[in-house]
C-alpha cells in the first residue's frame, strides 16, 4: 500500500511540475491562508510577551483600582461607570498605610504646538508618586510635585522622542507648548522608558491630575488608581475595597462584587483578563486568515474537476489496463493533497519570513521585541491545509472514479 501511494505521489508531483502555472494559482489562496496564519500567530505571541513582561516587571504587588464591578468586566466598567472612582479616593488611598505610591491616571489624545510644528500624542495626567511607580525617572529638569497638583499648574514633562520631534537639538526645559489652546511650560523630559505595541511611553506627555481635570478634560473622576501593596497582597486589596465602599457609602457586608461601583485587582488577575483578550484577538485574526483556506479549497476543487475532465481519456486508458475505482481514487486524492501541501509549506516559509521582516522593522522601534514562531499554529494550519485539499479534492476524485473505461476512452 506504502510504496502504491508513493507512485502515485510520483505521477502527481510530475502533473504538478507539468501544469506549473495552474498549479501556482490553485495553491494561492492555500499559500495566502497558511502564511496569514503563522504570520499573525507569530506577531501577536511577540506583542502579548512583550505587553505581559512590561506589565510584570511592575511586580507582583501591583494593585489597581478601575471604575465599574467586576460583573461588568474591565472594558465595560471603564466607559459605562467611569466617574465612579474620584479624586477624593486617591486622597484618602494615599493616607493609607497598607498601600505605596497610590497614582490617579486619566489619559487623553491631544496636539501639542510647538512653533509650526504639531504633534499629536497621549497626555497622561498623574501625580509625583507615577514616576515612582513606574520606575521611570527625569532626565532633564523635573517631574510632576504635590505644588503643580495644588495650584493646577500648566506645566508638562514630556517622553524624550516626543522632545526631539518638537524641539531636535534644543533644551526643551523653560519652553512652551500649547495643549487644547492653552500654554504649558515644560518642566522636564523623562529618559528612554520603551513602551509596547500599544502604547510607547517615550512619546507621551504628563500634566499634573487636577490641570487636566481643569483645562484638558473637564472631569472630577479618574479613570484607574494603581498602588503598590504594602505586606500581603490579598489583604491589601481587601482594605482597599472597605475603604473605597465606605467612602461610596456602600453597604456591603456580604461582599457581593455586583454590589460595588468599582473593582479592585492585582496585577495577576489584570495579566488574566489580558491574556484572556490577546487569546480571544488572535484566534479571531486566525479565523479571518483561515477564510484563504476555504477559499484555496474551492479552488482546488475546481481545478481538480477541470483536471477530470482534461484527463478523461487517461483516467479510461488505466482502468482498462487494470487500474480499480480505488487506484483512480487514491491518485486524485493524493494531487490534491500535494497540491494543499505544497501551498502550505510555501506559506509556512512566507509566513515566518514576512514575521521576521516585521521584527526586524519592529526592533527599530522596541528593542525588547522577541521573534516568536508558534510551532503548533504552524503545525496545525499545515495539517488543516491538507484536510481541506482531501475535502474538497474528494468530489472531483470520486467522479473520477466513476468514470465508466469504454465511455472515458470515447471521450474526445
Amino acid at each position: 500500500m506504502i510504496k502504491k501511494v508513493f507512485k502515485y505521489w510520483k505521477i502527481s508531483w510530475v502533473n504538478m511540475h507539468e501544469n506549473r502555472g495552474r498549479s501556482v494559482l490553485t495553491m494561492l489562496g492555500i499559500i495566502i491562508g497558511v502564511g496569514a496564519v503563522v504570520l499573525m500567530t507569530s506577531l501577536g505571541r511577540g506583542a502579548e510577551d512583550l505587553i505581559l513582561g512590561s506589565v510584570s516587571d511592575l511586580g507582583s504587588d501591583m494593585i489597581y483600582v478601575i471604575p465599574g464591578s467586576p460583573q461588568q468586566g474591565l472594558v465595560a466598567g471603564t466607559f459605562t461607570a467611569a466617574d465612579r472612582v474620584k479624586y477624593r479616593d486617591y486622597l484618602q488611598l494615599k493616607r493609607a498605610d497598607f498601600l505605596n505610591n497610590v497614582t490617579p491616571f486619566v489619559s487623553t489624545d491631544q496636539i501639542l504646538v510647538s512653533g509650526n510644528l504639531n504633534e499629536k500624542t497621549i497626555v497622561n495626567g498623574t501625580t509625583r508618586e507615577y514616576i515612582s511607580l513606574m520606575g521611570f525617572y527625569s532626565a532633564r529638569g523635573r517631574f510632576i510635585e504635590d505644588f503643580d497638583l495644588a495650584n493646577s499648574a500648566r506645566v508638562v514633562s514630556l517622553g524624550y522622542v516626543l522632545a526631539e520631534r518638537l524641539f531636535e537639538d534644543q533644551n526643551p526645559v523653560g519652553q512652551k507648548v500649547k495643549i487644547k489652546g492653552h500654554t504649558f511650560e515644560i518642566i522636564g523630559v523623562l529618559g528612554p522608558q520603551g513602551g509596547n505595541p500599544f502604547e510607547n511611553w517615550d512619546d507621551m506627555a504628563f500634566v499634573p491630575l487636577t490641570t487636566m481635570q481643569t483645562y484638558l478634560f473637564g472631569v472630577d473622576y479618574v479613570q484607574s488608581i494603581m498602588a503598590k501593596a504594602n505586606g500581603d497582597v490579598a489583604e491589601a486589596m481587601q482594605k482597599t475595597r472597605e475603604l473605597i465602599r465606605r467612602l461610596h457609602n456602600i453597604d456591603n457586608p456580604e461582599e457581593d462584587p455586583a454590589k460595588d461601583d468599582f473593582n479592585v485587582m492585582s496585577q495577576e488577575q489584570a495579566l488574566g483578563i489580558f491574556t484572556s483578550v490577546s487569546s480571544v484577538l488572535t484566534l479571531f485574526i486566525v479565523l479571518i486568515a483561515s477564510i484563504s483556506l476555504i477559499v484555496g479549497g474551492i479552488g482546488i476543487m475546481n481545478i481538480m474537476y477541470v483536471s477530470v475532465n482534461q484527463r478523461t481519456r487517461e483516467i479510461g486508458l488505466r482502468k482498462a489496463v487494470g487500474a480499480s475505482k480505488s487506484d483512480v481514487l487514491i491518485q486524485f486524492l493524493v494531487e490534491a493533497a500535494m497540491l494543499t501541501l505544497v501551498g502550505g509549506i510555501i506559506g509556512v516559509l512566507s509566513g515566518v519570513g514576512v514575521a521576521y521582516l516585521s521584527s526586524l522593522l519592529i526592533w527599530k522601534y522596541q528593542p525588547t521585541w522577541e521573534f516568536m514562531v508558534n510551532m503548533e499554529a504552524l503545525l496545525i494550519s499545515l495539517l488543516v491545509a491538507i484536510a481541506i485539499g482531501i475535502i474538497f479534492g474528494l468530489y472531483p476524485a470520486r467522479k473520477a472514479a466513476a468514470l465508466d473505461p469504454i465511455e472515458a476512452l470515447r471521450y474526445e
